[in-house]
């Protein structure tokens, strides 16, 4: 599970920073009611927060 996190965050950081984000750097169309680039950002954030949440709970589960 460790492993999954550390690829998606790595992922994460390539989408959000330059020369990732420019592949999502665009106004239309609107999804949600969101411009695209706002969207994706919020999706990768979601994303992340189901990610350490199921990390978290994998992590401190105690197996007797």
């Amino acid at each position: 599970m460790r492993k999954l996190v550390a690829a998606y965050m790595l992922l994460f950081l390539l989408a959000t920073t330059w020369p990732g984000a420019t592949l999502f750097n665009q106004a239309t169309p609107f999804v949600l009611g969101l411009p695209f680039n706002l969207f994706v950002l919020a999706s990768l954030i979601s994303v992340a927060l189901g990610l350490l949440a199921l990390l978290y709970l994998s992590e401190t589960r105690e197996d007797h």
